[in-house]
């Protein structure tokens, strides 16, 4: 995982550390300098995210509002899944002594992820309330809605592939956000509080580890190569639906502002 380019300021809440967490995988079966590059041309090939890097205020409007829907999903998704992760593939793949501590340890994992998901939609809101918008209301554009689509799968590796792509795409959407002084100049104190701490560096596993690490272990295949390619993917597909949904909310303010 490479180090943060936008550490956390004062005041901000770093990243919890995913301790207690013993992967099922020594190495990566994925790509991730491969998956982080395709996540950035995504977050810096869309016209509305550079236009919120420009300054455009009804563009950074638009975004806060645009992805609200799923920004607030996001927690009840993760809550849904960790009902619902089945036992037996993993028993049937590592054995029942090791997959009984490991899988309450992956449970607990998932439960911080949401406690944290829940904590960054509460700065998402934060950030939207700094600039006078009222997310109260807002309802999801397609693109944004065939993203929380995905997020009702109750296939376990599409699952965390999901979790692995939208963690990319945050991670780079905060990192080249925070470094866009025009964009920050429309936030009180000049910060956006939810980009800092997704910019911010891990002090033991990523997120991105365990979501891949686990999407790998629900796998049914033991090759590798297959393993990588089909992970890879899902998440390159997750990575994309970003971009379309970014598309989308640019579209519908386009259709608000245009004139009659």
């Amino acid at each position: 995982m490479p180090k943060s380019r936008c550490a956390a300021r004062p005041g901000v809440t770093t990243r919890k550390v995913m301790g207690m967490y013993k992967l099922l995988f020594a190495e990566p079966v994925v790509d991730r300098l491969a998956l982080r590059v395709h996540a950035r041309e995504e977050v810096f090939g869309s016209p509305l995210i550079r236009a919120c890097a420009a300054g455009d205020e009804p563009a950074i409007r638009a975004l806060l509002e645009g992805f609200w829907p799923f920004v607030q999903g996001f927690e009840q998704a993760i809550d849904m899944q960790v009902r619902r992760l089945p036992l037996r593939p993993l028993i049937a793949r590592f054995g029942q002594a090791r997959i009984k501590r490991f899988f309450a340890d992956a449970r607990a994992v998932l439960r911080e992820m949401k406690e944290e998901e829940g904590s960054h939609a509460a700065l998402w809101l934060e950030g939207a309330a700094g600039i006078g918008l009222d997310l109260a209301r807002v309802e999801p554009v397609e693109g944004v809605q065939e993203l929380l689509r995905n997020a009702d799968t109750a296939d376990p590796v599409e699952f965390f592939c999901w979790l692995a792509g939208t963690e990319y795409i945050a991670e780079e959407l905060a990192a080249y956000l925070c470094h866009a002084p025009a964009f920050l100049e429309i936030f009180p104190n000049r910060r956006w509080k939810w980009g800092e701490v997704h910019a911010a560096e891990h002090d033991c596993l990523s997120h991105l580890e365990i979501d891949e690490d686990l999407a790998r272990a629900y796998h049914p295949a033991s090759d590798p190569v297959l393993v990588r390619v089909a992970l890879s993917a899902q998440i390159r597909r997750c990575q994309g639906l970003f971009g379309t949904a970014a598309a989308d909310v640019l579209a519908q303010l386009r259709s608000v502002i245009a004139p009659a």
